[in-house]
């Protein structure tokens, strides 16, 4: 059995505040979107699950251990629902790390679902919920990748999501990944404290940017509305993606905006043909680059 796992932008981020426990709340809009990681569950002789990773971007080591969060999602999937049977997982990895595309929490989202439909266990609405506590526990992100919706604003850490319904299919996007990770712990650390002003003056931004989009309005009047505010932490990995961003802007995509704490960026384009274009061109910088699509 093999299971897409979608990468996500957010379309919009600003950070709200910050929690005791250290989190920072956020306001976030997420958007899935036409780049996977795959996961092949296959029947094993073991009583437990076991993971093998196909890393075909070449990137750093990948833990294959009790941290990987394949196999995190997959322990808490087997003690919840007391499966006595063993699978073999294989992770076939094309998501960059370190991007700010969630691919590990995509990942782990996807185990659970993988799991369930692998072992047949019909997931009632009791099981859901086991399932959302699991993925809460695992992530900030993964309950997102939970949710069937492909788009979803989102609070409290990223976790309290409200399905956003966007009728018209979004532009198509040109998705770069510049080569390098950018640690999302010190990007928050590093974030200047924000003033209730400017953070209620964004979220009225959002609010437009989601009434656009559910309009169907062309990105000319919402390409300017999205925002990541940790685009002004000042970090040297920020300013290199900072860089990234003025080169897709140069090339001609719309909305160059980061994706959460980097370091990928991504922006619209008026057609397919014009997205090749901005490809072809890229392909100057030692980058991986998608021309993709939200999904929806």
């Amino acid at each position: 059995m093999k299971i897409q796992c979608p990468a996500k932008v957010n379309l919009f981020l600003e950070v709200t505040g910050r929690r005791r426990d250290g989190y920072h709340r956020l306001a976030t809009l997420f958007a899935k979107v036409n780049v996977y990681d795959v996961l092949d569950l296959q029947a094993s002789s073991g009583a437990g699950p076991a993971l093998e990773i196909i890393d075909e971007l070449g990137g750093a080591p990948l833990s294959r251990g009790p941290d990987n969060l394949v196999l995190r999602a997959a322990a808490a999937f087997y003690k919840s629902f007391r499966v006595g049977r063993g699978v073999k997982i294989i992770l076939v990895k094309r998501i960059p790390m370190g991007a700010g595309l969630g691919g590990g929490s995509s990942d782990a989202a996807g185990t659970l679902l993988g799991l369930a439909k692998f072992f047949r266990i019909e997931l009632t609405s009791a099981r859901r919920r086991v399932l959302r506590t699991i993925a809460a526990k695992l992530g900030a992100d993964v309950p997102f990748f939970l949710h069937p919706a492909p788009f979803c604003l989102a609070t409290g850490i990223g976790d309290r999501l409200k399905p956003i319904h966007i009728p018209k299919s979004l532009p198509y996007m040109v998705l770069a990944w510049p080569g390098f990770s950018s640690p999302t712990g010190p990007v928050y650390k590093a974030l200047s404290p924000m003033r209730k002003p400017d953070v209620s003056a964004k979220l009225t931004q959002l609010d437009k940017l989601v009434r656009g989009l559910k309009r169907g309005s062309p990105i000319a009047e919402w390409g300017g509305l999205l925002f990541n505010r940790l685009e002004e932490v000042q970090l040297p990995v920020l300013a290199e993606v900072a860089q990234a961003r003025r080169i897709l802007e140069a090339a001609g995509a719309q909305g160059v905006r980061m994706s959460g704490s980097g370091s990928s960026v991504f922006g619209f384009v008026a057609s397919h043909a014009e997205g090749e274009r901005i490809v072809r061109r890229l392909r100057a910088y030692p980058w991986k680059v998608y021309l993709t699509s939200c999904l929806g």
